[in-house]
C-alpha cells in the first residue's frame, strides 16, 4: 500500500506557505494593498503582485524578497519562470542573510528544499535533503527545523532506494528523538506507525505510534477519525479488545452519520463482549 502523506507533506500546502511567511515575516501596517491579508483571503495573485512591487522598490529588503519568492510558488498559473525567479530570490536571501535575519534565512532554506522536493517535475531529492539538513544544522531552534525533520523522515522512509523498512524505521526514530514541535512529532509517529504496519506487518510495533499521534491530535477531524479506526483495528488484531472498543466508540460518537458507523458500533459491541467473557 502506498504511503498517503498528511497535510504537512501534500501539495495543498500553498495557503500554509504564505501564512507561514506572514507569521515569520510580519508586515508593518499600511494603507496600501496588504499582501498578507490578500494571502489569508486566498487571493494569491494580488498578494504576489503587491509583493513584486515592494521588492522592486527595495530589492535589498530580505523580508519582502522572501515573501515575494513564497508568493511566486503559489501564483496562478504556475510557470517555470516563476519557479526559477523564486529559486534565484531565495538563493540570494540565503547568501545575504546575517545573524539578525535568521527567520528570513530559515524560511529561504525551507522553501528551496520544497522547490527541489515538490515543485520540480522531476524531484531533486539529494538537493532537497541538503537544504533540509542545513536548516536543521544552522537553525536548530527554529519552528521550521522540525518541519524539515519530518520531510527528512519522508525521504528516509519512502524515497531512498535500497533502504530496508528496518533501516527506515531506525532513521525516523532517530529524527523523532530530536523533534519537539507537537505537529512534527505527530507526523513522525504517523510515519513510523504506517511503516511498521504496512511495510513490516508488525501491528505491535505500529500501535504505540498511532496512539501517540492520536494523543497529540490532528488539525482535521477526519484524520482523528481515521486514526481511531486504525487503532481499533490494530488493537483487535492484538487481542486488546477494551482499547479497540474505546476507539470504535470514539469514532461512532464523532461521526454518527458516517456510512461505516453502524458496522463500527457492531465491532465495538463484539469487542466489549469478548472483554466481558475473558477470564
Amino acid at each position: 500500500m502506498p504511503f498517503t502523506p498528511g497535510p504537512i507533506f501534500n501539495r495543498g500546502f500553498r495557503r500554509w506557505l504564505l501564512v507561514m511567511a506572514a507569521v515569520l515575516l510580519p508586515a508593518a501596517h499600511s494603507a496600501e494593498t496588504d499582501p498578507w491579508q490578500a494571502a489569508l483571503n486566498l487571493d494569491y495573485n494580488t498578494a504576489s503582485a503587491e509583493l513584486a512591487r515592494r521588492h522592486a522598490l527595495d530589492p535589498a529588503d530580505l523580508r519582502n524578497a522572501t515573501a515575494y519568492a513564497a508568493s511566486l510558488l503559489v501564483r496562478q498559473p504556475r510557470t517555470a519562470a516563476n519557479l526559477s525567479e523564486a529559486r534565484d530570490l531565495l538563493v540570494r536571501v540565503r547568501q545575504r542573510a546575517g545573524p539578525a535575519d535568521a527567520d528570513h534565512r530559515a524560511l529561504a532554506l525551507y522553501l528551496l528544499a520544497r522547490i527541489e522536493h515538490d515543485h520540480e517535475s522531476t524531484p531533486r531529492l539529494e538537493a532537497a535533503r541538503a537544504h533540509y539538513e542545513e536548516l536543521r544544522r544552522d537553525h536548530p531552534g527554529h519552528p521550521l527545523a522540525d518541519q524539515a525533520g519530518v520531510h527528512l523522515a519522508l525521504l528516509a522512509g519512502w524515497q531512498s532506494p535500497g533502504v530496508t523498512p528496518e533501516q527506515a524505521a531506525a532513521r525516523i526514530a532517530a529524527l523523532l528523538d530530536t523533534v519537539t514541535a507537537p505537529a512534527a512529532r505527530r507526523e513522525l509517529h504517523h510515519l513510523l506507525g504506517f511503516l511498521h504496519w504496512h511495510r513490516r506487518q508488525d501491528a505491535a510495533a505500529a500501535l504505540p505510534h498511532f496512539l501517540a499521534g492520536r494523543a497529540i491530535g490532528y488539525e482535521t477531524p477526519y484524520r482523528n477519525g481515521e486514526a481511531d479506526l486504525t487503532i481499533a483495528g490494530l488493537a483487535t488484531e492484538l487481542g486488546r479488545d477494551q482499547l479497540a472498543a474505546q476507539h470504535y466508540l470514539t469514532f461512532a460518537e464523532a461521526y454518527p452519520r458516517d456510512a461505516r458507523t453502524q458496522t463500527v458500533r457492531r465491532l465495538a459491541a463484539e469487542a466489549r463482549a469478548r472483554t466481558a467473557a475473558a477470564p
